[in-house]
């Protein structure tokens, strides 16, 4: 379940707003990431201006596609673009302005279609990535790599469906970008942890969540970072998340478990994942999520997983613990 679609794409391919289009069917109004036809909801005066799809079912991926879009549309409207630092002193960096903008055509010498590329005033090239649910791979990543293109990498997931915030964004901050340049040779983790690609019990461990959530409850207990009462577990049904999806992405995070309370305007999205160690410092996620990382140490069987993830007994154990992000302290 993601934010709000509120940009669309039109009979003719445009990118249009939900407040500047006809109401209900008459819109006209497809989805850009299944195509599938949409209604405009524009006309009602406490929930948010949006689109739904006409079929009533929810697509997963429409939120995020109209975010790339939207970002290429702006980016190609502005001509500017904030560059981010960099090691080497042949890379730009600063506010550059990019000539001849086009967006996504394909490079028959490098065999790839760049989200946006331009001229920068040096008369350099300049490719631009969007990244929103998908990384340049590796294979893109040494063909930029091998014929020294210089090219961006910018991180949207945390950024509204707003054109004006897109605009600001791109233009006045250096956040959420990176040059894609070569990598450093991987580094071994560090720290007691185990490999949960090969214990059964990771895949089992979400799935007994997701069981003890339909039987009526999750109980967790806050400790020493609190939500709500620091001295004792809470049951999250009691304070209304009444629904849950399993392996699914909210602003393309992904999370074994996303809760979050139907009835709600502010939804108040919360990622359950179980994971195999901590995650590492300077982790970003996207804003308006809370996310409890539970973490295994050591499995030794599944009854005592169930027993703990009913209990809500999950700090202090040798066998687990819990971290938590984008709670108040």
């Amino acid at each position: 379940m993601g934010a709000f679609l509120t940009f669309a794409l039109d009979e003719g391919g445009a990118l249009v707003r939900v407040d500047d289009v006809a109401k209900g069917i008459k819109c006209g109004c497809h989805c850009p990431h299944c195509n599938a036809p949409l209604y405009a909801k524009n006309t009602g005066q406490i929930r948010e201006h949006h689109f739904a799809h006409a079929h009533g079912l929810e697509c997963e991926g429409a939120y995020e596609s109209s975010l790339h879009l939207l970002a290429k549309e702006v980016l190609q409207e502005t001509g500017r673009i904030m560059l981010p630092q960099s090691i080497s002193s042949t890379f730009p960096s600063g506010l550059v302005r990019i000539h001849n903008v086009e967006v996504e055509k394909w490079d028959e010498r490098y065999g790839f279609r760049p989200d946006v590329e331009g001229v920068m005033d040096n008369g350099e090239r300049l490719l631009i990535e969007f990244l929103v649910s998908h990384k340049v791979d590796g294979k893109k990543r040494q063909i930029i790599v091998d014929n020294n293109l210089k090219c961006i990498e910018i991180d949207i997931n945390y950024q509204a469906l707003d054109r004006a915030k897109l605009k600001e964004f791109l233009t006045d901050t250096a956040d959420d970008r990176k040059w894609i340049v070569s990598m450093p040779p991987p580094q071994k983790p560090t720290g007691e942890s185990f490999s949960y690609g090969r214990n059964p019990l990771y895949e089992n461990a979400r799935d007994f969540l997701k069981e003890i959530f339909d039987e009526g409850t999750i109980i967790i207990h806050p400790y020493s970072t609190s939500f709500y009462h620091p001295d004792k577990p809470f049951d999250l049904r009691q304070i209304g998340y009444d629904v849950c999806e399993i392996n699914t992405k909210y602003r393309g995070f992904k999370s074994d478990l996303l809760l979050f309370r139907s009835q709600k305007e502010n939804k108040g999205h919360i990622s359950i994942n179980i994971r195999g160690r901590r995650r590492c410092e300077g982790f970003r996620y996207p804003k308006g999520l809370r996310i409890i990382d539970i973490i295994f140490r050591s499995i030794s069987s599944e009854e005592s997983v169930k027993q703990r993830l009913k209990k809500g007994e999950l700090i202090g154990d040798m066998e687990m613990d819990i971290v938590y992000f984008g709670f108040k302290e």
